[in-house]
């Protein structure tokens, strides 16, 4: 499987503490490799969209949260990432992930 980071979301990843951005590479190598993720360190958001999951990480510098599908065939798509401020996902964060995953066309 193939990992596919969107060129926005390559942008956010640049803005995530060094320790955090070394965790999610490492837990994509997972993925990769076939591993499933659970909570708490990653959990589906089926509700927004089939095949999509978030990254839920703690770094010294707060929450940091990645957004990313899973389209067998295909592969993995990093869609968003950037710091967790609420509690709720933030209807901008959606609407992001929303038109991010329409642009695919998959």
């Amino acid at each position: 499987m193939e990992l596919i980071i969107l060129k926005q979301a390559q942008k956010e990843l640049k803005q995530a503490p060094k320790d955090v951005l070394e965790d999610v590479f490492a837990l994509f190598e997972d993925l990769m490799a076939g591993h499933r993720l659970s909570m708490p360190v990653s959990r589906s958001l089926f509700s927004i969209s089939r095949g999509l999951h978030e990254l839920r990480l703690s770094g010294r510098a707060g929450e940091f949260r990645v957004f990313y599908i899973i389209r067998s065939g295909y592969g993995i798509y990093v869609l968003y990432a950037g710091t967790k401020k609420k509690q709720p996902l933030d209807k901008r964060v959606r609407d992001i992930l929303e038109t991010r995953i329409r642009s695919l066309n998959l």
